[in-house]
């Protein structure tokens, strides 16, 4: 539970345009989590990241593919 709050306070504090890039990029991971060519996969620690925006940020989330699950472990917010 710890990393879901993290996660949750970490979006919280994204400024409002950052938040509703995020949103979009949620919305595309939840439809297709391994689909997208901006996305990049690190085998050692099995997560996957993707950027929120230019100069955003990153979303870092791990897939579980037996569940359908996409689970958000944290948001990397860019230097505004």
């Amino acid at each position: 539970l710890k990393s879901v709050t993290e996660a949750n306070r970490q979006y919280a504090n994204l400024p409002e345009a950052t938040r509703r890039l995020a949103d979009r990029r949620i919305q595309e991971l939840l439809d297709d989590p391994t689909g997208n060519l901006d996305q990049q996969y690190d085998q050692q620690f099995d997560q996957w990241s993707i950027h929120i925006g230019e100069d955003k940020g990153w979303i870092f989330y791990a897939v579980v593919e037996d569940a359908r699950l996409v689970i958000l472990l944290r948001f990397l917010p860019g230097l505004d």
